[in-house]
């Protein structure tokens, strides 16, 4: 019987193989109560496994193939520093001594223990890094089991699906060179940095697919369509034949936006847009500068913020991180997006203000920047001194009304005197933006242009607010819809203003990316676009088979539309001869 299982699709294509299930994890840990003679050799089991998940991971990166993205060895790199923290290193020691219990059973508790902290973070950016961390764990239990995955065990199979329950970025390194054509998990998200970097290699990929294990079986014929986001298991011939015709239409179509690289972005009736990246870490410009990205768009600062024994970056290792990023993309505009912590990132911060009941609406982004104004001064500071040396611009998150927005400036003002009180260069013009991802924010929006030099519209949070849904909890995230009638009406309202009142307005988040919706948001007004760098030709592409002339009429419809079957389908008229599938 055929069945079809949808998730988060993360493009790359079309893959067509059989099944090969990888079902061994932390969910399958078995408990056992250990004698008091028998701890030291478990302990023992414990560091060795300790130390083969480190050689093996230091392997990895060492051996990362030519034209893997830049961002795939800061990851390793990550990996293998989380492998000396001791919530990692340490505590299942603790627990075997503690518990008297085997080895497997205390990476288990951890990694429980320390998805729980994950979860109640209030950041959904940072709430994702909880799967970096399981990641590592389950990567000691492999080793500890004596089980780890061998990659050419998918040759026993003609370039099979390997269906799992999750992937490290780390597992990604080999996977284009191994006898697998594409993957499929049950966890996993959009931003997750397994989705990161399997979107940035191509790779033909679902995740987020609950319960796929047990869904599908070993060697049954699957189909991927990493555009869609489906799955489709055990197809019929008539389904089988399309998809092998529309994996050779992508492939041939690859192939042709290499050839755009360099071409200007302009529309068939003369309309200039600009298509800027996303990055994370500065060797994300890279992919951007290869991609010919007209600038960075969002530069997440967060990550210099992500240390694990709680001291965050001083303001020297910040500037330098901005000046790599700026010198690197050389006169191009880079804007860098202060950053969006919530309290729970730093134990002083929560001895101070106190834990939040409800986090995703507490102190986060500039409340939490403004609540601690000597980290924020030194964030402006680091960022001030490198705008010295390129084209920075500023831009803040979580702003929720002009009042809140005037007070981030007032800061960056007390930043500037100091510089100069000091004789420090920095550059006296500096553009300030504002993020648009509250939705008061985009309903009294007027009252923000008049204080800033652009704006950037956050859509995941945006959506995520406007629809009262978290869109990682798997009972609601079905309801997550960036087509819902007021979800379009109020970017429309946002980029309208924007335009009037001539302050360029572009969006950073999935929307940007995603070639269904470009001729929507080019139809009403959008002419900036912020990216992963891995979609900026597929957009492109888009733009410049686009005529806005011509595609106005159909948004039109498509903006007095309450209906949202009936807005799905005017969108399926706005792609005519895209062939998006």
């Amino acid at each position: 019987m055929s069945i079809v299982l949808h998730g988060f699709g993360l493009g790359g294509g079309i893959a067509i193989g059989q099944a090969y299930i990888l079902d061994k994890d932390l969910d399958d840990v078995a408990e056992f109560t250990l004698e008091e003679n028998e701890i030291p050799n478990e302990l023992a089991r414990f560091e060795e496994a300790l130390r083969a998940t480190r050689k093996e991971l230091e392997y990895l990166r060492s051996t990362i193939p030519s034209g893997a993205p830049a961002e795939l060895g800061a990851f390793l790199s990550l990996n293998i520093m989380m492998l000396s923290d001791s919530q990692i290193s340490q505590a299942p020691l603790d627990l075997i001594k503690r518990e008297s219990c085997n080895a497997e059973w205390a990476i288990k508790l951890q990694a429980d223990f320390l998805s729980k902290q994950f979860d109640e973070m209030d950041d959904e950016y940072l709430k994702e890094r909880k799967s970096d961390v399981v990641q590592v764990l389950e990567r000691i239990f492999k080793n500890l089991e004596g089980n780890r995955f061998d990659w050419e065990d998918g040759g026993k199979l003609e370039r099979g699906i390997l269906v799992t329950r999750d992937l490290s970025p780390a597992d990604l390194v080999h996977f284009k060179d191994s006898n697998f054509a594409g993957f499929v998990t049950d966890f996993g998200s959009l931003t997750s940095h397994t989705a990161i970097v399997g979107r940035n290699l191509d790779i033909p990929a679902v995740v987020g697919i609950t319960n796929a294990r047990n869904l599908i079986y070993d060697d049954e014929l699957i189909i991927i369509d990493g555009i869609q986001g489906v799955i489709i298991v055990n197809p019929d011939k008539l389904v089988l034949a399309e998809y092998k015709k529309r994996k050779k239409e992508w492939q041939e179509s690859r192939q042709k936006l290499r050839a755009i690289r360099k071409e200007e972005t302009v529309t068939k009736d003369g309309v200039k847009v600009e298509l800027l990246a996303n990055i994370e870490v500065p060797n994300d410009v890279e992919d951007a500068k290869y991609n010919h990205a007209s600038g960075i768009g969002l530069f997440r600062s967060e990550f210099l913020f992500l240390r694990k024994d709680n001291h965050f970056a001083t303001e020297e290792q910040q500037f330098e991180a901005y000046l790599q990023v700026v010198k690197s993309m050389k006169k191009l505009p880079v804007t860098i997006r202060t950053a969006d912590l919530g309290a729970d990132k730093n134990p002083s911060w929560n001895a101070i203000h106190g834990e939040s009941e409800n986090p995703a609406l507490g102190l986060t982004g500039i409340r939490l920047s403004l609540a601690e104004q000597e980290f924020f001064r030194s964030q402006l500071r680091a960022i001030l001194r490198a705008s010295h040396y390129g084209q920075i611009k500023i831009m803040f998150p979580m702003i929720s009304s002009a009042w809140e927005l005037n007070q981030a400036i007032h800061q960056l003002d007390l930043a500037k005197e100091e510089l100069r009180e000091e004789n420090v260069p920095f550059d006296e013009n500096i553009q300030v933006g504002s993020m648009i991802e509250v939705p008061a924010a985009a309903l009294a929006i007027k009252g923000i242009l008049s204080q800033v030099d652009f704006i950037s519209i956050g859509t995941n949070d945006l959506i995520q607010y406007m629809l009262a849904i978290d869109r990682n909890d798997e009972a609601v995230n079905y309801l997550y819809d960036p087509l819902h009638p007021g979800v379009i009406k109020l970017l429309t309202h946002v980029i309208r203003a924007a335009n009037k009142a001539n302050v360029p307005v572009s969006i950073c988040g999935e929307m940007a990316g995603n070639v269904k919706l470009t001729r929507l948001l080019l139809g009403i007004g959008l002419r900036k676009f912020s990216m992963y760098s891995s979609n900026i030709l597929n957009v492109k592409n888009v733009i410049l088979k686009s005529d806005v002339n011509e595609i106005s009429l159909i948004v039109s419809k498509i903006l007095r539309t309450e209906n949202r079957d009936r807005i799905y389908e005017l969108l399926e008229d706005l792609n005519d001869g895209l062939n998006l599938y």
